[in-house]
């Protein structure tokens, strides 16, 4: 007989504690299930849940409870779950909403770790009575020492220790296998449902499907974490509907980062998250989906755009970090051969793959004269390869194919793209001995099927990837190639700075005073202080209040010169015509002097004065700035600048802050990076000076981030005669705190001319 404990808890059997991930992995492992609320109709939501944990082969004890049943699905019921013999490790709540307190008033009596509740009527209603039933299920929880999955939720699944514990109907199919990805999933409907079956018709199998709810306990970074941890996953997949957590959010992916194991993501909901637009170029292209999708990669995750991209993805990242394939320095998008028998496919497949941004290397001399030797015909061989229909008849073709490729030097993974035939099986056993053997990569596009043979389930039960069409195969390859580089990133926590203390210091200080006069926006001059102080390269410059202090300006800067208007209120001086450029003479001084200063006067009377500098001749021009996202916090951006900025689109961006790994990675990001080398005669940009600026603003920005909402350099242009990176253009945005005018607007579309915001 087992200890009894003074609270009536058999001894060994308390609930576990709060966190950990060896906490979890009992949570989800129980050997006791109760459902309350079982029903015996197995077409009713409550009346699945016995039978899907019958048919996926649960080993342990299962409890229905229901008062009117004698047996359910041939196991006796009990009236009560105080009915039941000894403790009980999981309950299941299938009533209705108003019966939860009492039932974890006998939960905290057999012990109960954990508490799935099914049924809604919760926080989700969105009135007042589900919500403070919600919390009150929580706090009577907490005091038991349960953990609470859902409300609102269609429980889990883990596969390993055969525990389904769910009332989808996709858990109805037969004996399903156990994979190695971990899914947790907000949403029952996409975890539990169209990608557990859409994944399982295509041979994609999980570790661990954990549905979420409406997360009032256990929540999705928690249960990340936890999978991060398994030795029986290989990869995390996780849907995402909002961010609740970004401390969290970010420790799962650093925890992942490191333990080198791949992150999946399927983000809904992105399009409505864009909608925080700021006074600067940088806040209108740092929309939110921008930067969740860039703290990903920053992190080494993978972003899906739909389903079958996300099971896909993850299947392929699993199976190459399963076979160990993932801890190679390679560059797979780059070094990238095909073979097939139709040209058809081979010319499809380049083309796709070309859009994705892959190389497929000339083959070397060996290689041509050993695929000549093992086809047994001399031809105009090139990569992707047609080995054309003469090989049809001969399996063996296809394994000497792919291993000759393998062994070219300058190829890292190779892609037999097979189409119909009676039986692929030959040539299936020959892709995954090699797979086995090679430290290279091996992908298969199987863009057709087979009427006889075991090909799809060998493959499917090997560390192969398997992709039905040449779109989704070169995107995947396309990921994979970026997932090798974010890997190969170092990052600003695992990185010494060289900034430098006593400019930051002085930049926030000169930052704090201006902020104390509460203006939303710094004028240029201010702005450039600032970032000055930082250590930013910026153009001489003079304040003029007068014609004369103009004149005087001009004689001590010389011309040609620009001229703008300095004021904190004319944050969009292009917009408004408040920049003169290439002013040549006196006589063109004192006419702009005059416009400018009437124009002032009649858009913002007040203290502003006319900013005075030389005219620089520039090169490539590019933008740096920092937005205060509403989610993740500051984030540094660099992009292709000048008037097009906001047309061309061209960014890179990264959550503050970041190292020169990443800066550098910023910049080879860029779809016009060729023009930081130096194209038709233009001089290059110097790429350290560059990721220098970056890590200096972004550590400045997080150091910050409670004063600063935006910061926006445009242009930081490359000096034609010097050669040297200058700042020609500045604008601070205070965050709208403590009364301070909100001057958030649309962005400053069209307003990055060469001199002026």
């Amino acid at each position: 007989m087992k200890a009894i404990n003074t609270d009536g808890c058999a001894a060994g059997n308390r609930p576990v504690a709060a966190d950990g991930p060896g906490s979890l992995a009992e949570l989800f492992s129980p050997r006791s299930v109760a459902v309350l609320g079982a029903s015996a109709n197995p077409e009713r939501f409550s009346g699945k849940i016995v039978p899907t944990l019958l048919r996926q082969g649960f080993g342990g004890a299962i409890y229905p409870i229901n008062p009117a049943r004698t047996h359910i699905a041939g196991l006796p019921c009990y009236g009560r779950l105080l009915d039941v013999p000894g403790d009980v490790d999981c309950v299941v709540f299938a009533l209705a909403a108003e019966h939860i307190e009492a039932a974890i008033a006998q939960c905290a009596q057999k012990c109960v770790k954990l508490l799935v509740v099914c049924s809604a009527g919760f926080a989700e209603q969105g009135d007042d009575g589900g919500v403070a039933l919600q919390e009150n299920m929580l706090r009577l929880a907490s005091k038991a020492g349960i953990r609470v999955l859902g409300p609102n939720c269609i429980g889990f699944a883990n596969l390993v220790a055969r525990v389904c514990i769910s009332s989808a109907a996709a858990m109805s199919w037969p004996d399903i296998p156990q994979g190695r990805i971990g899914l947790v999933s907000q949403s029952g409907g996409l975890g539990l449902a169209s990608i557990l079956h859409a994944a399982l018709e295509a041979g994609i199998a999980f570790s661990h499907i954990v549905t979420t709810g409406n997360e009032a306990d256990l929540n999705t970074m928690e249960i990340a974490r936890f999978l991060v941890s398994d030795e029986h996953t290989d990869v995390l997949a996780m849907t995402v509907e909002a961010v609740r957590d970004i401390d969290g959010f970010i420790g799962v992916l650093r925890a992942a980062r490191q333990a080198r194991k791949p992150v999946v993501i399927l983000k809904s909901g992105r399009t409505e998250l864009g909608k925080v637009m700021a006074a600067s170029h940088t806040g209108a292209l740092a929309g939110s989906v921008e930067v969740f999708e860039a703290a990903c990669r920053q992190y080494a995750a993978v972003c899906a755009n739909d389903i079958d991209d996300f099971y896909e993805l993850a299947s392929m990242l699993g199976k190459l970090r399963h076979s160990g394939k993932l801890a190679q320095d390679w560059q797979p998008g780059k070094h990238c051969a095909a073979v097939s028998i139709s040209g058809g496919h081979i010319g499809l497949f380049a083309d796709h793959g070309s859009l994705a941004g892959l190389s497929f290397p000339e083959f070397s001399t060996e290689t041509l004269a050993a695929v000549a030797r093992e086809l047994g015909f001399e031809g105009n061989f090139q990569n992707p390869l047609d080995t054309t229909a003469r090989t049809i008849g001969d399996d063996g073709f296809w394994g000497r194919c792919v291993e000759v490729l393998l062994a070219d030097p300058s190829i890292h993974v190779v892609v037999p793209i097979i189409t119909v035939a009676r039986s692929y099986e030959p040539a299936v056993r020959d892709f995954i001995d090699i797979a086995r053997r090679s430290k290279k990569i091996v992908i298969v596009l199987w863009a057709g099927g087979d009427f006889e043979g075991e090909a799809k389930r060998l493959l499917a039960q090997s560390d192969i990837p398997v992709f039905r069409t040449p779109a989704r195969t070169a995107e995947a390859l396309r990921v994979l190639d970026s997932y090798y580089s974010s890997m190969s990133t170092q990052h600003a926590e695992h990185e010494s700075t060289c900034i430098d203390e006593a400019r930051s210091r002085l930049a926030a200080q000169a930052l704090q005073n201006f902020a104390s006069v509460s203006k939303a926006s710094l004028s240029e001059s201010q702005s450039r202080l600032v970032l000055g102080e930082l250590g930013f390269p910026f153009t001489g410059q003079q304040l003029a209040g007068s014609m004369d202090e103009a004149l005087a300006a001009a004689g001590s800067l010389g011309y040609p010169l620009v001229l703008k208007a300095d004021h904190p209120d004319i944050p969009h001086k292009t917009d408004v015509g408040a920049v003169f450029l290439n002013i040549r003479d006196e006589a063109a001084l004192r006419d702009a002097y005059g416009r400018l200063e009437q124009r002032m006067r009649e858009i913002a009377p007040g203290k502003g004065k006319v900013l005075v500098q030389p005219m620089v001749d520039v090169g490539t021009e590019l933008i740096v700035g920092v937005h205060r996202d509403v989610e993740f916090g500051p984030v540094v951006l660099l992009g292709i600048g000048g008037v097009f900025v906001e047309v061309l689109q061209d960014v890179a961006i990264r959550k503050a802050p970041i190292g020169r790994e990443d800066a550098l990675s910023m910049m080879a990001e860029l779809r016009a990076s060729r023009l930081l080398d130096g194209v038709r005669g233009q001089r290059p940009v110097d790429k350290e000076e560059l990721a220098q600026l970056l890590v200096m603003l972004s550590e400045f920005a997080h150091a910050n981030a409670e004063i600063l909402k935006e910061v926006d350099i445009n242009p930081l242009a490359l000096d034609k005669r010097s050669g040297r990176l200058v700042a020609l253009d500045a604008l601070i945005v205070l965050d709208d705190a403590a009364g301070r005018k909100d001057q958030s607007g649309p962005g400053r579309a069209a307003q990055g001319s060469m001199y002026g915001s």
